[in-house]
């Protein structure tokens, strides 16, 4: 049969532009081929006879000859099985593939060549379907192999420099009709490089590999297989695609486009028919803003520490998965422990070194990535073929080299893994599920990595099923302000409460404040919640006012996200004064870790003492405490931790506890222990004038209903 059809225009286009060595006509219905490049300057435009052979076998003769890599010869197995070839192209919707691999041109030579095969599918008026393969050797600098991170933050200033110094810009022109597209080529390519595409679909393909030198993409609206819509859109879903401009072809009668356009990050336009002086104008404005800004440029690489920042870094999962169909593949997340309180105690400089010292370490620690990236300001990710030689004391020892080479002692590092990736999912879902492991031994001390596993997906599911339950149990008020009293040292009669929120689930039962908590921080509900148990409380203390019943000052937990929420000392402002009670009665408790880490915490609790709060430092001692902290704020109470608590009987935990009492009755502040469970405890802190008390050695935390018995026994 004769190769008519469209496709075979577009695929004779690619193969003009990219110089493939060898082009195969598959017909994966039959399972035959034919190839359709005899040599440079023979084709065979016809396909089935004598001249085709099964597809199938073509596959298994070379994954077993001599001429195929080690490596590869996985895959070219898995491709022999016509099947998985059909199962392959019906899950990516019949999307083209690309991938990479190693052979030899002889069996006799020593070396093995990169190669680049791409396969084009689609289904033909009879139902079957029909791939053009390309085979062409990995010469050219486009072809995706990936390298170290330096090699190409270093080619990237050397085409930074090319560009300064006056070198050409790399074009991509993308229209349907030949004949506007040759116009336009013909009055630019003296000026520019020319990458031509007849469709969005072939320009897709054309500036996902070739992103790094293409300076601009002029675009026609209106075409077959993908207009320019559906291309704009899809790029600006890719943060380093939709880095690169755009300036599209309108004619006169398709002014209305234009809003579209621009809210698809289109940079400007030129009219049909073209007025040569204007689109080289416009053209050569779009780069230089480009170019002046810097952003595709800077966008792709983390200027500290050389590595893909998190959008590049997803995108080269995306690219490598693409390119390399049968290989499989892990994903590794590392974490540094309190950066930000480094920051702080070390100065800004020696988070900066550890930041930097961290890169080298993980690009050091033979995991064989690929690539690696900075994900985010503490974490860092490295993406490669999969391998079975990961391990718990692997990870424990590679976490304990980096804690020696670091500049900080005592560095705390953490691994999450992913292994095997879902090739199917995105890469930002990818790394997601690497850092959800991860996130599962943030506080278990000793522990250096977890694993992306059922257990860690039953976690998300349950996770899942809290957030989903949040708002509802809000509207339902299934949160409860539950409260733990704090009692005088010295008369033993409750002076105070700590509010404390409570879920009770659709069974009745309590879930555990430590499986809801750590999420709505995470995800940015807990601002809600705080509010919730503010109002609740602020609540509680007007009924107890309307009752004639003594007021005594109940706290609530603020969290950092609700200090930096807009307006909130305003909005906390206005719910004290709609309920009617004071300030002061609803005192707020801010952690110390929060007190000392933001310049901002503290322009904050300092509006809300203005405004009549109490404020409170919670947590003191529970791994932030330096005495100096107490200044950086005017607090009226300090709450010692239950873990410096727990030092009293050891003469040096004893010494530490009263002079932190004695400073701090000095500075004006009372103090509050929490975590007391013993008697020993209570003596010693009755000795050195500790002004209350509030634990398990008078009560836990308990309803409002049980609170209010407890203050009638006083």
């Amino acid at each position: 049969m004769e190769l008519l059809d469209s496709l075979m225009y577009t695929a004779m286009q690619r193969l003009i532009l990219l110089h493939y060595q060898k082009v195969l006509y598959v017909d994966l219905t039959e399972d035959f081929y034919s190839v359709l490049k005899v040599s440079d300057t023979e084709w065979n435009m016809k396909v089935g006879g004598t001249e085709s052979l099964k597809i199938s076998e073509w596959f298994k003769f070379f994954a077993e000859s001599a001429l195929c890599y080690d490596a590869d010869r996985e895959t070219f197995r898995m491709f022999s099985n016509i099947d998985n070839l059909r199962e392959m192209f019906r899950k990516n919707g019949e999307k083209p593939v690309r991938c990479s691999y190693k052979r030899k041109n002889k069996p006799d030579d020593s070396e093995f060549h990169q190669c680049v095969m791409e396969l084009f599918p689609y289904t033909d008026k009879n139902g079957h379907l029909i791939v053009f393969l390309f085979v062409r050797e990995a010469t050219e600098r486009n072809d995706y192999i990936p390298q170290s991170s330096v090699e190409q933050l270093d080619e990237k200033k050397q085409l930074i420099e090319r560009r300064s110094n006056g070198g050409k810009r790399k074009i991509l022109i993308i229209e349907d009709n030949p004949i506007s597209r040759n116009i336009l080529v013909n009055f630019l390519k003296e000026d520019y490089d020319i990458v031509e595409a007849e469709n969005g679909l072939v320009g897709l393909d054309v500036l996902f590999y070739n992103y790094r030198d293409i300076s601009a993409v002029i675009l026609d609206l209106y075409m077959p297989v993908i207009d320019g819509f559906e291309f704009l859109q899809k790029i600006q879903s890719n943060p380093i695609l939709a880095a690169i401009p755009v300036l599209v072809a309108t004619s006169a009668s398709e002014g209305d486009d234009e809003e579209r356009c621009l809210e698809l990050g289109v940079s400007d336009f030129v009219t049909k028919p073209y007025n040569v002086a204007v689109v080289k104008m416009r053209l050569g404005k779009i780069i230089k803003m480009r170019e002046d800004a810097a952003h595709f440029f800077i966008s792709e690489y983390d200027s500290l520490s050389g590595l893909y920042t998190k959008d590049a870094f997803c995108h080269h999962i995306d690219m490598t998965i693409n390119g390399n169909p049968g290989k499989s593949f892990d994903l590794v997340v590392s974490n540094i422990d309190n950066l930000h309180s480094i920051e702080q105690f070390h100065g800004r400089e020696a988070g900066r070194k550890v930041v930097v010292q961290m890169a080298e370490s993980i690009k050091n620690c033979e995991i064989s990535a690929l690539f690696y990236g900075r994900i985010r300001d503490d974490m860092f990710a490295g993406f490669g073929f999969h391998t079975k030689g990961f391990s718990d004391s692997y990870f424990s020892g590679q976490a304990s080299r980096m804690a020696e080479s670091s500049p900080i002692a005592n560095l705390q590092v953490k691994f999450g893994v992913y292994r095997n990736v879902d090739k199917n999912a995105p890469a930002s879902v990818l790394l997601s599920r690497a850092v959800s492991a991860m996130e599962t031994i943030s506080r278990q001390y000793g522990v250096s990595v977890a694993y992306y596993d059922e257990k860690v997906v039953e976690k998300q599911e349950r996770d899942d099923a809290i957030e989903s339950a949040f708002e509802s149990a809000i509207e339902k008020e299934d949160f409860e302000v539950w409260y733990q009293p704090k009692y005088s040292a010295k008369t033993k009669k409750i002076i105070g409460a700590e509010a404390l929120i409570r879920w009770r689930g659709k069974d009745g039962k309590l879930i555990p404040p430590g499986e809801f908590i750590p999420l709505f921080e995470k995800d940015g509900l807990i601002p809600v919640l705080d509010e919730y148990v503010f109002k609740k409380v602020c609540c509680y203390q007007k009924k107890r006012q309307s009752d004639g019943d003594e007021i005594i000052p109940i706290s609530v937990n603020l969290s950092r996200a609700s200090m930096f929420r807009k307006d909130f000392v305003k909005n906390y402002i206005g719910i004290a004064g709609r309920v009617g009670i004071e300030p002061s009665v609803v005192p707020i408790e801010i952690t110390e870790s929060m007190a000392v880490k933001s310049i901002s915490v503290k322009t904050f609790a300092e509006a809300l003492i203005r405004e009549g709060f109490s404020l409170h430092m919670d947590d003191f001692g529970s791994g932030y405490s330096s005495l100096a902290s107490l200044q950086i704020l005017r607090f009226d109470v300090i709450k010692l931790d239950k873990s410096l608590i727990d030092f009293i009987g050891t003469p040096g935990g004893e010494s530490l506890i009263r002079h932190t009492v004695a400073f701090a009755k000095e500075s004006g502040m009372s103090v509050v222990a929490e975590g007391v469970e013993t008697e020993q405890q209570l003596k010693f802190l009755q000795s050195i004038g500790c002004d209350s008390i509030q634990g398990f050695y008078f009560s836990p935390p308990v309803s409002q209903g049980e609170f209010e018995q407890l203050l009638k026994k006083c």
